[in-house]
């Protein structure tokens, strides 16, 4: 295999400029999904991508895919690389756009190596991974087929733009979305690097962590229905205050999943009241409910346990937002990445990962393959959220490692 190493300054650079995109003066980055900071980025990544002579297209779901030719291929199969750069609400600058700034490093590094691949290579930065709308890991599911219609028309708080109602501000349709699958058949494998979101690396002081396994997630809306009332003339007794009724759940959860498996989580992480109003007891009670594991029976078990509570209450609905079971990562890029990261010279461990990743709507159809790199203390959705630069470019090395094994083998 060819000695070609990649450009630490040149990844860090860029991870910082895209940071720098939709910033605050605290150190946090928002750029949820489509939104103007969005849209800042996707052309700034356009012009890193065309500026290396790559294809550009934005597809239907507006996924950004470029295309980096080789000049005499083998092969009609492109090798894919992508992850998202939308964030959560004040989160980092580096989950999600790791993924995506590494895969672009690759290709500058084989460009101006001057390096003959047989196959095409594609870097795609998928949109809203982060579930800004309403389900997360929009744009992979859309590429490959998974996403259902009707998810594209809910929004995830009251009030808040659906997905479909954005695209369709920015001149895109359902059709646009249903035109952006394609046929696992056009791909080699798919490849994304991430920061890990969690300690075990970082207390193990171990650089890469090689995905094996990437858990399930399960998430659903309960809404409770009470009657509004004035906070300071309805007597205890003849109140119907929904976040009461609700209560219960909130401990329930955590009780139901633990004895369902201590392996697995459940977490209601967002809570919306209304009136909410101080002064008047809320009419409704609106929450969200997730549920992650590697085992999709222990998620159908506590998620039974939930509509059946909800069942036996007036005036309970819980709605269905997606289920997406695990998946367990290709054994052939398991130990692709694992020879590429002792290629790089570099100890490792095999990992699952507990956060879902655009992975997972390659994996169950395309050879797919992951790794980790260390974040600092685990933190990530967060302004804290920290990576050091020579972690990043040891990721985007074994990155670069695994494109040029594949091209040894073909």
């Amino acid at each position: 295999m060819q000695q070609i190493k990649v450009c630490d300054d040149r990844l860090w650079n860029d991870l910082m400029t895209l940071g720098n995109i939709g910033a605050n003066e605290k150190g946090g980055v928002t750029r949820t999904a489509l939104s103007d900071d969005d849209q800042k980025a996707r052309l700034w990544l356009i012009k890193q991508m065309t500026m290396l002579d790559m294809d550009v297209n934005v597809d239907g779901a507006m996924n950004v895919i470029g295309r980096f030719k080789a000049q005499s291929p083998t092969t009609d199969k492109v090798l894919a690389i992508g992850s998202h750069i939308d964030t959560v609400p004040n989160g980092g600058k580096f989950d999600g756009a790791y993924g995506v700034l590494a895969g672009l490093e690759c290709i500058r590094t084989l460009k101006q190596q001057h390096v003959s691949l047989p196959f095409d290579i594609e870097v795609i930065s998928f949109c809203d991974e982060e579930a800004a709308h309403n389900a997360g890991t929009v744009g992979s599911r859309a590429m490959m087929g998974k996403l259902q219609p009707e998810e594209l028309e809910k929004a995830k708080t009251a009030g808040a733009r659906p997905f479909l109602d954005h695209l369709k501000a920015l001149g895109k349709s359902l059709e646009d979305v249903e035109l952006s699958v394609r046929n696992p058949d056009e791909f080699i494998c798919f490849m994304e690097a991430h920061i890990e979101q969690g300690k075990i690396l970082e207390s193990e002081m171990l650089p890469i962590g090689v995905v094996t396994a990437i858990v399930g997630v399960y998430r659903y809306i309960v809404t409770v229905k009470g009657e509004a009332a004035h906070a300071g003339t309805t007597p205890m007794n003849m109140r119907r205050d929904a976040l009461v009724e609700a209560a219960p759940i909130f401990t329930l959860l955590p009780e139901w999943t633990n004895e369902q498996n201590p392996e697995m989580v459940g977490t209601i992480g967002q809570v919306t009241l209304l009136p909410g109003a101080s002064n008047v007891v809320p009419k409704e009670c609106r929450f969200f409910v997730e549920l992650r594991s590697q085992h999709p029976k222990d998620m159908k078990a506590v998620r039974e346990r939930l509509i059946e509570y909800a069942g036996q209450r007036k005036d309970w609905c819980v709605e269905t937002i997606y289920e997406k079971d695990s998946v367990l990562l290709d054994d052939s890029m398991i130990a692709l990445f694992r020879k590429a990261t002792e290629k790089a010279n570099l100890p490792y461990m095999l990992m699952p990962s507990g956060a879902g990743h655009d992975a997972q709507s390659f994996a169950p159809s395309i050879p797919t393959g992951m790794i980790f790199i260390p974040c600092e203390q685990g933190i990530s959705h967060n302004p804290k959220e920290s990576i050091s630069k020579e972690s990043a470019g040891q990721g985007c090395q074994v990155l670069l490692n695994n494109i040029l094994l594949l091209a040894e083998s073909r």
